[in-house]
């Protein structure tokens, strides 16, 4: 487990790679985010195999990073249409995830936004 204290954690799904959009399939997976300013680590969003997985798959920094809600408006696939889509975009890769709710979505967005110094949705 990586340095820095837990934010939040939950199911979300998320988009392959976006040149990969058309061919892979869409994941669910194991996220955890955590704000490590207060011990000196970076802040990050990373995403595991599984609730048990020991390593993540992979590890966000979210210095640089943006979040937006999708509102349905980007028919990135069919199947997620309307539901509860929202990004996370580094310099690198755009990361389009699916929470299970709105609730849940309004949540992540919410402490990412936090941790990146965006406004929260209230604000906006």
């Amino acid at each position: 487990m990586s340095a820095g204290d837990v934010v939040c954690t939950g199911w979300l799904i998320k988009s392959p790679p976006e040149k990969k959009l058309k061919r892979f399939a869409w994941r669910k997976r194991w996220f955890v985010l955590r704000r490590g300013r207060m011990s000196g680590n970076p802040d990050v969003l990373e995403y595991y195999q599984s609730k048990n997985s020991k390593k993540p798959i992979r590890t966000i920094d979210l210095k640089e990073c943006e979040v937006e809600i999708l509102d349905g408006q980007l028919r990135i696939k069919r199947d997620f249409h309307g539901k509860h889509l929202f990004v996370v975009k580094t310099s690198s890769r755009i990361f389009y995830l699916v929470a299970k709710t709105e609730e849940e979505m309004k949540v992540w967005i919410n402490n990412i936004s936090q941790i990146c110094h965006f406004e929260t949705l209230e604000d906006a």
